[in-house]
């Protein structure tokens, strides 16, 4: 079957209109909904008002940027650096909110029951919890405990440590975050 030129030419305009759309909708951008994950608060359900909040919504109504931090209860280097962030949420709370998750059951490091002993033990005041979304740990590309995101206002990630992080350079990388979202 031989196609006239006006045929080929609509087929050909047809079939790249139809490979754009295609494309813009498979596209690899955001939607919005990868990351978002379901917090069940151990600590800091007064700082939120709620015993669960989803991330995403947590995001969009916090006026401070955030410091988010993947913890697990049976990982020694997380409960080295507990009290350090605990120490800095303090100093720093008004400006940014810290939120630690813990995701020990998904990693093989604890389960939620040590993670609630260590927030415990710890005395951590900060927002922190469980999620039952074990997606977090490949959505959010943890690959080493702890894992902490600092996150400015805008949703964005400003800046990532793999590892425990030092009381003086977590103060650094906290003040860094709060010039960064300075209006």
């Amino acid at each position: 079957m031989k196609l006239s030129s006006t045929n080929r030419l609509t087929l050909l305009l047809t079939l790249a209109a139809l490979s754009i759309i295609l494309t813009a909708c498979s596209s690899s951008g955001s939607s919005g909904n990868e990351g978002d994950f379901v917090i069940h608060l151990y600590t800091g359900s007064d700082e939120i008002g709620a015993e669960s909040i989803s991330f995403d919504e947590l995001v969009a109504n916090e006026d401070r940027p955030i410091l988010l931090n993947f913890w697990a209860g049976n990982c020694p280097p997380c409960r080295a650096e507990m009290p350090a962030l605990e120490q800095t949420w303090r100093e720093y709370g008004d400006k940014v909110l810290f939120i630690g998750v813990d995701v020990g059951p998904y990693v093989g490091l604890g389960t939620y029951k040590s993670g609630q002993a260590l927030v415990d033990e710890v005395g951590i005041t900060y927002v922190t919890g469980n999620t039952s979304d074990r997606s977090v740990i490949t959505d959010w590309k943890v690959q080493s405990m702890p894992s902490t995101f600092l996150i400015g206002r805008d949703g964005r990630v400003h800046d990532i440590v793999i590892g425990a992080i030092s009381r003086s350079r977590l103060s650094q990388k906290v003040r860094e975050l709060i010039a960064a979202n300075a209006t």
